[in-house]
């Protein structure tokens, strides 16, 4: 899958680690869903459905839904499944997105 260059961003960790993030500008209507994945690799994407009225979609809030994704066992740089993680209201927990409707 080629990683999209409009409406990517780049967001890196304190220990260096580098990872793109993918929402798209219409995101609300659209997809409903943030991408990320490590820089230069192919490996594992994180799929994260951030819809809760307390999340915005900043690099901060991107960085420490990272984090929330490591503390579950996401393994970015291995390739298998996305892992779809879901925002609770206070962190991203692993879940599947709710269908749309």
């Amino acid at each position: 899958m080629t990683w999209p260059k409009k409406d990517t961003r780049r967001v890196s960790l304190r220990n260096g680690q580098s990872f793109l993030w993918h929402l798209d500008a219409d995101w609300e209507r659209t997809t409903r869903v943030i991408r990320v994945k490590e820089d230069g690799t192919d490996g594992q994407v994180l799929v994260l459905d951030p819809y809760h009225h307390a999340f915005l979609p900043t690099q901060t809030q991107v960085r420490r839904a990272i984090r929330d994704a490591f503390r579950a066992g996401w393994r970015p740089a291995t390739r298998c499944p996305p892992l779809e993680m879901v925002f609770d209201g206070e962190r991203f927990v692993p879940g599947c997105r709710h269908p749309e409707g």
